[in-house]
C-alpha cells in the first residue's frame, strides 16, 4: 500500500475517534446541565416513603359553605385523609364528592342521598372511617383513624 493511502486512512480514523469523542463530552455536559449529576429515577420504596412523611400532604382547605341551585346545603368537610364534598337535602345527605389526600384513596360508598354516608380514606399506613350526615340540614362529618390499619405492610401500587 502506498504511504498517502495508510495516512489518509489513519488521518480518517483519528478524525472520527476525535468527533465521536466530543460528541459524547457534548451530551454529557447538555445532560448535567439539564438533569443535575444526582438526578436518578424513584423506586416504588422511596416513592412510598417520600409520600408518608410528615408534611407531604397538603393542608385540607377550611370548610366552605354554600347553597346549592338543586337546594339543600353543599359543605367541604375536612376529614383524616382528604376532603368531603357534601350536601342535605331533606333531611337526607349525599356525597357530592371525595378529594383524597395525596398518597390516599377512597372507597365503600354510594352517591345515593340517605340518612348517613360512610366511606373510607386510606393509604398504605393510615386508614380513617368516615361518617357523614346532616344535621339541621348541614352536612357534619365525624372521622375516625383506625391506629391498626396495615401496620408495616407495603405492596399497594
Amino acid at each position: 500500500m502506498n504511504r498517502r493511502v495508510l495516512l489518509g486512512i489513519v488521518g480518517w480514523l483519528v478524525l472520527a475517534v476525535a468527533a465521536t469523542t466530543a460528541g459524547i463530552a457534548t451530551l454529557d455536559m447538555l445532560e448535567d446541565g439539564i438533569t443535575g449529576k444526582n438526578v436518578r429515577p424513584l423506586d416504588d420504596e422511596a416513592i412510598h416513603r417520600a409520600l408518608s412523611r410528615p408534611g407531604a400532604t397538603p393542608t385540607t382547605p377550611a370548610p366552605t359553605l354554600s347553597v346549592t341551585p338543586a337546594g339543600g346545603v353543599a359543605k367541604n368537610l375536612a376529614a383524616g385523609g382528604g376532603t368531603v364534598t357534601a350536601r342535605c337535602t331533606g333531611g337526607k345527605v349525599t356525597v357530592v364528592a371525595v378529594i383524597p389526600a395525596q398518597g390516599f384513596h377512597s372507597s365503600g360508598f354510594r352517591h345515593d342521598p340517605a340518612a348517613s354516608v360512610s366511606l373510607t380514606l386510606e393509604s398504605d399506613e393510615e386508614e380513617y372511617a368516615v361518617t357523614v350526615t346532616c344535621d339541621n340540614g348541614t352536612p357534619e362529618l365525624r372521622s375516625a383513624k383506625d391506629d391498626g390499619h396495615r401496620r408495616g405492610r407495603r405492596g399497594r401500587g
